[in-house]
């Protein structure tokens, strides 16, 4: 697993080559919400799941609604992935 900070460029990778976004939809506003951005119920489910394989971060179902956009994403997923390396 890849130990450093996740990134807006991370986030914008995943948006890019497993959700379907090209470079130019993605606006560079953090705070744009993935409904906004046109996303559906299975592409946030995708993007979960890329987040966990990917980044070896473990997203219970009650935590779903913490990651609205790619600014509470990119804090989520770092939070997560400290927590799991002081553990």
């Amino acid at each position: 697993m890849n130990h450093e900070t996740f990134t807006h460029d991370d986030i914008r990778q995943i948006l890019v080559e497993r959700i379907g976004f090209s470079e130019a939809e993605l606006p560079d506003d953090l705070d744009t919400t993935f409904t906004e951005l046109g996303m559906d119920s299975l592409a946030i489910v995708e993007l979960q799941l890329t987040l966990q394989q990917d980044y070896g971060v473990r997203i219970p179902d009650e935590d779903a609604h913490l990651m609205t956009t790619p600014r509470e994403t990119i804090d989520y997923v770092n939070r997560r992935r400290l927590v799991s390396e002081a553990a």
